[in-house]
């Protein structure tokens, strides 16, 4: 379920590494050039290689200290936020899998009560199924409320 994801997480890791790295040379003030490789795999670099074409990245002046603090804090910010709201759909994404697994198990003892129910012969246990059967109904109902609940959550 995961593995779709991790293409998209290393594009944005690949991302915001470039733009440290853009934002490091701006602070240097070097100039920096982008071209694509032979994969189609975008690289910025300060020297590209011979014969391949390029564009120059425009670098601004040179950033003082306090520039370059905050651009690094503000990186820092962007990728806690990231990581807290990757790690807030992960938690939701556990959350329904383990309702999903809840309501299924929830499922199959109710059709055990329910046949167990169904094969006794006195009264006595009948109605001790049949009370197990209910509360089973009742519990069943309430995981899939939950469960669209939790899926229904941005």
């Amino acid at each position: 379920m995961a593995s779709h994801k991790l293409p998209r997480l290393l594009l944005m890791v690949s991302l915001l590494l470039s733009l440290v790295w853009i934002a490091a040379g701006e602070a240097q003030g070097q100039t920096l050039y982008e071209y694509i490789d032979k994969d189609g795999t975008v690289i910025i670099t300060d020297s590209p290689p011979p014969g391949v074409n390029f564009k120059k990245v425009q670098s601004l002046p040179t950033m003082t200290e306090e520039q370059k603090a905050a651009a690094e804090k503000e990186g820092n910010e962007r990728l806690q936020r990231y990581r807290e709201g990757a790690a807030k759909r992960n938690e939701k994404e556990e959350n329904i899998r383990v309702l999903r697994e809840e309501l299924e198990r929830a499922k199959r003892d109710e059709e055990n009560y329910r046949m167990n129910m169904n094969q006794s012969s006195g009264f006595a246990q009948r109605h001790h199924w049949r009370t197990l059967v209910d509360e089973q109904l009742k519990l069943i109902e309430e995981k899939k409320k939950k469960l669209d609940d939790l899926e229904s959550r941005p």
